[in-house]
Parts: C-alpha cells; structure tokens; sequence
C-alpha cells in the first residue's frame, strides 16, 4: 500500500469520526431534553395530583360541616357527595368502620334521580322517592351525623398517596 492511500484512509476515518462524534452529541443532547421534558411532565402530574386532592379534602370538609347545619343539604345529598368525593380520593376510606355508613345510604339511594332527571319526574314519583329517601335517612341519621363529625377532623395526611 502506499502513502498516499494510508494518508486517504487515515482521513476518510478520522472524517467517520468526527461525523459519527457529531450524531452522538445530537443524539445526547436530545436524550437530554426528553429527559427534561419527562421530569417537567411529572412535576405537572405532581402538581395536579396535588391540586385534585387538595380539592377533594376541602370539598369533604365543607360538606362535613354543612351536614347537620345547612338544612338544604339533606342526609341522602350529603352521602352521595361525600361517597363520591371519598371513593375519588382514596376507596378504602369508605371500608372505615366511622364512615362506612356514607357508603350504605349511597348504595340505597343511587338509583334516585337527582338534578335534571329529578326535575322531570311527576309529583307522584318525587313523592314515592321522597318517602323512600326519608326512610334511608330515618334509619341512618344518627350514624351519618357522627360520620361527618368524624371527617371533620379526620388528617387526611394519614392517607398513603
């Protein structure tokens, strides 16, 4: 072989070498950023969850302290809130023997119409509903009373995230 070609191949690689130095710095620098924009993209989540549950356990608390004082929130309202907002934040508050109660008047009194749908009913089925739900709530106020005296000074930092 002679010079000149040891000389060309010498530079053909080192040429190789610097293309394929440069498609790896690109290819860093762009790791890089995914990877800033993955940590970012969790901070976001982070937040969010942070926010959403922040939400939930005020809600909880105002409805807590609302039951029993605020004669338009009634019992059967009260428990489809609470359940709803407590099944969000965590489901296995609901099994708490204090609160289980919020879960079984809800279970009794799902399938009554509320808002639009409750409107749209005749007097006689609001009637039979009403009747239905004075009963539900007759045998659980006491119970559901004490749950809600519970969450209102419940330290929902106790919960697991």
């Amino acid at each position: 072989m002679s010079k000149e070609y040891i000389y060309f191949l010498t530079a053909l690689l080192l040429c190789v070498c610097v293309v394929l130095l440069i498609y790896i710095q690109r290819k860093f620098k762009q790791m890089k950023a995914v990877k800033r924009e993955e940590e970012l993209q969790k901070k976001r989540v982070a937040e969010r969850y942070k926010e959403q549950r922040a939400y939930l356990i005020e809600s909880i608390g105002v409805i807590a302290k609302a039951y029993g004082s605020d004669e338009r929130l009634s019992c059967t309202e009260a428990c489809m809130r609470l359940s709803t907002l407590l099944s969000a934040l965590s489901p296995t508050l609901l099994d708490k023997p204090e609160l289980s109660v919020i879960r079984e008047v809800h279970r009794k009194t799902e399938h009554i119409p509320v808002k639009d749908k409750w409107k749209a009913l005749s007097k006689q089925e609001r009637w039979g509903f009403s009747k239905e739900m004075a009963k539900v709530e007759s045998e659980h106020e006491t119970d559901v009373i004490a749950a809600a005296t519970y969450l209102t000074t419940y330290d929902f930092d106790l919960i697991v995230h």
